[in-house]
């Protein structure tokens, strides 16, 4: 297993249903990351640090391992969001035996879904937080991730250092006094050295009009905290990858219709991100090999669903950025396969 830096070894992202106990009765609850020396657990059930109790975890091979933990340490409300992170309680494992086996292979055969997947071709990362403790968060993980990294408390700060150097992507929080990854934006988009780069914003809960907003600035993705590394190491890869290639295509709804499009990246087989933006809302599909993998926004619903409502728009703005996309197929048809669905539902309403 590899280790990350300081000799620690390296969580791996595993959703596996796990049980213990508490004086109340017994918890159900599910692992946010797992390693050979521990797991996290996404829990409001809390148990004292230091107390060793049994945990139970059921692998998605349906083998049930029984393991005696210690608590290492929790993540309060408070805490977890200073963190952007969970909720929940780091076990620490005691002893070895079968059970650890098991999870031994587990984490093998999901080696290649690690936190750190090296996935960016970037090098340099300026982070912009004012929470220290989130701060130090985003620089170690992307440091795992193969980036050179500079992290400044405000968009202002980050803003002057840039003149001496120029980042691959930089990383702020949309909420920050003073200047905030809005106003930060807006600044880079009339910097010489800074209009090309990709900004990526986490926040704590923005409503769609505020994520409008950073869209329209110029913002390239926008990360809803809690977050996971792994997310945010695949969506700043994505962004960057985006950022080496070129805006392929620019124009209205009115006059191109999405449909059209579609068709035309699917007989193309073109990759990138196709974002569509009508009066207040807001979608990006990402296309892969013209297959339609994966909807961010357009709604509430989900896959499928979401891109059959997106398609009902006739009025807005597109603009399709071209690039190389490695992502999981999310929508599980092709493109012709849902424009023949929604064309079937179009004609089945006007009946």
């Amino acid at each position: 297993m590899s280790r990350s830096r300081g000799g620690r070894e390296q969580r791996l992202v595993s959703r596996c249903p796990v049980e213990f106990a508490r004086p109340s009765g017994p918890v159900f609850a599910e692992t946010e990351d797992l390693s050979t020396r521990g797991m996290f657990v996404r829990t409001d059930a809390m148990l004292p640090v230091g107390e060793v109790t049994t945990v139970y975890l059921t692998l998605p091979n349906g083998s049930r391992s029984k393991f005696t933990a210690r608590v290492a340490h929790i993540l309060m409300p408070a805490a977890a969001r200073a963190l952007g992170r969970h909720v929940g309680v780091g076990f620490e494992f005691i002893g070895a035996g079968a059970a650890f086996d098991q999870l031994h292979n587990h984490l093998h055969s999901i080696r290649g879904e690690e936190t750190n997947p090296g996935l960016s071709s970037a090098s340099l990362a300026l982070i912009a937080e004012p929470s220290e403790p989130l701060r130090a968060r985003l620089a170690r993980c992307m440091e795992r991730a193969g980036f050179e990294v500079r992290t400044y408390e405000s968009a202002a700060e980050a803003l002057a250092a840039s003149a001496g150097w120029k980042p691959d992507v930089v990383i702020a929080a949309l909420e920050m006094d003073g200047m905030s990854g809005i106003d930060l934006a807006y600044a880079m988009a009339d910097h010489a050295q800074m209009s090309a780069v990709p900004l990526v914003l986490t926040t704590d809960g923005a409503s769609d009009l505020i994520r409008l907003e950073a869209f329209r600035a110029g913002v390239r993705d926008v990360i809803p905290r809690p977050f996971l590394d792994e997310e945010l190491v695949i969506r700043v890869h994505r962004v960057t990858a985006v950022s080496n290639a070129s805006i392929g295509l620019r124009g209205s709804l009115v006059d191109v219709a999405l449909g059209t499009l579609l068709s035309l990246f699917e007989f193309e087989r073109k990759s990138g991100v196709l974002l569509l933006i009508n009066g207040p809302d807001v979608a990006r599909l990402f296309v892969q090999d013209g297959r339609i993998c994966k909807i961010e926004g357009g709604g509430s619903g989900v896959g499928r669903e979401r891109i059959m409502r997106v398609l009902d728009w006739t009025a807005g703005q597109f603009e399709f950025s071209a690039g190389p996309m490695q992502i999981l197929d999310e929508i599980g048809a092709s493109t012709t396969n849902i424009l023949l669905q929604h064309a079937q539902r179009r004609d089945e309403a006007r009946a």
